[in-house]
């Protein structure tokens, strides 16, 4: 069971942060069965990075440049022929364009309508038709525990202490960030192994 100190040290979250999804981390990890201190350790380092240390719950979609759009979303904005300038300071209209409405929420950014659904079957939740819930503490944390665990089964990889596959696993093959996951899992786990 982790306590609010332990995750502050964990994640370097403010105790704000940390009290605001304590509880309902300790939940989450207790019934999705991330118990060993490696296993959790892989999973906070990855949440570590996907919420920028517990703050963040959804995907910042509000970008100032049109270049940046093409630089992050080429498929779009470079091969897809949209006008980058559309969606300049406008997330709504690229989290539909791009995500359907289903952008990343939650600890680890729950992305892409089936996700969604998967969820909301998973936690007895309407993600899908109210994916705002995503944002409150609860299921911002509990949706985290079963996306790492069971959605994308990354407990084999994360008891093994693999950040490489499970940086795959939870983001994808580009592995965005894996330094940083390294060094935030590596920082939980000292914590978590005194």
């Amino acid at each position: 069971m982790i306590d609010t100190q332990t995750l502050i040290e964990c994640t370097g979250a403010t105790r704000t942060d940390a009290e605001r999804y304590t509880l309902h981390l300790a939940d989450g990890m207790d019934r999705f069965r991330i118990h060993s201190p490696v296993a959790m350790a892989v999973f906070l380092g990855q949440l570590t990075v996907e919420s920028d240390k517990l703050e963040k719950v959804e995907e910042g979609l509000n970008y100032t440049t049109p270049q940046r759009l093409r630089d992050i979303f080429p498929s779009l904005f470079v091969q897809g022929g949209y006008r980058a300038e559309d969606y300049v300071r406008n997330p709504r209209a690229l989290s539909m364009l791009r995500y359907k409405g289903f952008h990343g929420r939650g600890l680890i950014q729950l992305t892409w309508e089936d996700a969604y659904i998967a969820a909301g079957k998973a936690l007895s939740r309407d993600f899908r038709g109210n994916p705002s819930l995503l944002l409150q503490p609860q299921d911002a944390a509990m949706s985290a525990c079963w996306f790492f665990a069971e959605y994308k089964g990354c407990l084999p990889a994360a008891q093994r202490g693999d950040v490489h596959e499970v940086t795959r696993l939870v983001n994808g093959p580009k592995r965005l960030k894996l330094a940083e996951r390294k060094a935030a899992t590596d920082r939980a786990l000292k914590v978590l192994s005194k």
